[in-house]
């Protein structure tokens, strides 16, 4: 039986520019960028989670700022349907030297690595690739936060 997955996911802007994490799915053979963040471990708020999976992905503590959205995820990743409850939230990163990186290198739970950017509006568009979960590009860049 499949199962809901809770997660936590968080945006940091700078400069007119937000932290996204490069992704990849090889059944569709589709590169992507999402938010940095990770599921909701049992016992823990989603609040405690996005600070956790920060601090264990990118060694950052952060101050969280609000809940921006939940978002309901229906999706498919590596040719397997996916089911989860997003919780957005904006937050600052207590380092500010992290700001001054043009990227930043994390590392999955499950001990993948990946990079982290700091993207403008223009270059999300320009590099053609989705950013998930679909309907967080509407939040990215506004003005309500």
């Amino acid at each position: 039986m499949q199962t809901i997955r809770a997660k936590a996911l968080c945006i940091f802007r700078h400069n007119d520019k937000v932290l996204l994490s490069e992704a990849y799915d090889p059944a569709k053979d589709e590169h992507y960028l999402r938010p940095i963040g990770g599921s909701i471990e049992f016992g823990e708020t989603s609040q405690q989670a996005i600070e956790r999976e920060v601090l264990e992905e990118i060694g950052a503590e952060i101050h969280v700022l609000g809940l921006l959205e939940v978002y309901e995820n229906l999706f498919t990743f590596n040719g397997k349907q996916g089911h989860e409850i997003v919780f957005m939230y904006h937050a600052q990163l207590k380092d500010q030297r992290i700001y001054d990186q043009p990227q930043v290198l994390g590392c999955e739970t499950d001990g993948t690595q990946f990079i982290a950017k700091w993207f403008s509006q223009a270059e999300i568009y320009t590099s053609q690739k989705p950013v998930y979960p679909i309907g967080v590009d509407r939040v990215l860049f506004s003005n309500s936060f």
